[in-house]
C-alpha cells in the first residue's frame, strides 16, 4: 500500500497536479467506470432479448467498446493510487426491442452530457485524461447514432417478450 501511495504522489508531481486536482478526477474518473461498466451490462442483457439479431450483434459490438472504455478508466485509476469502485447491478427489466431502445437513447444522451461536463473539469490538470475522455465522447456520439437507427428500424408494436 505504501509503494502505491508513493508511485500516486510520484504521478501527481510528474504530471503537475495539485492533491485536490488529484482527488477530484479519481472521484469523476470512478463515477465515469461506474457508468461504463453498467453500460456493458446493459447493453450484454438487452442484445439477448433482441427480437433481430443484426441488432444483437450491434448492441454486443456496443458493449464490448464499452468494455473498453472502462479499461481504459480502470487503468488511469489505479495509476492514480485510487480503488475501483463496486459497480451495482443493473436490474434487467422486461420490455420490447423498441422500449429498450427508447430508454438507451436516453441514457446515451444523459451520459454525453455528463462527459463533457467531467472533460471541461479535468481539461485543466489532465489533458490527457481529458482527451481520453473525449475518445469516449466521440465513441458514444457514434453509438447513439447507431442505436437511433436501430430504434428507427424497430417495431414498437413488436411483442418481446412473448
Amino acid at each position: 500500500m505504501a509503494e502505491s501511495k508513493r508511485w500516486s504522489r510520484w504521478w501527481r508531481k510528474f504530471l503537475g497536479l495539485s492533491p485536490d486536482g488529484h482527488y477530484k478526477a479519481v472521484e469523476i474518473l470512478r463515477e465515469r467506470y461506474i457508468d461504463e461498466r453498467r453500460h456493458v451490462t446493459r447493453f450484454t442483457q438487452q442484445a439477448q432479448k433482441m427480437q433481430y439479431p443484426q441488432f444483437r450483434e450491434k448492441l454486443l459490438r456496443i458493449a464490448a467498446e464499452e468494455a473498453q472504455h472502462a479499461g481504459w478508466i480502470a487503468e488511469i485509476i489505479s495509476t492514480f493510487g485510487g480503488q475501483l469502485p463496486a459497480v451495482p447491478e443493473v436490474a434487467a427489466d422486461e420490455k420490447n426491442s423498441w422500449q429498450y431502445l427508447l430508454a438507451d437513447l436516453e441514457a446515451e444522451r444523459l451520459c454525453a452530457a455528463e462527459i463533457e461536463e467531467e472533460i471541461q473539469e479535468i481539461q485543466p490538470e489532465l489533458p490527457a485524461v481529458a482527451e481520453m475522455l473525449e475518445r469516449i465522447h466521440e465513441d458514444g456520439k457514434r453509438h447513439r447514432k447507431e442505436i437511433r437507427e436501430m430504434f428507427m428500424r424497430s417495431d414498437p408494436q413488436a411483442l418481446w417478450p412473448a
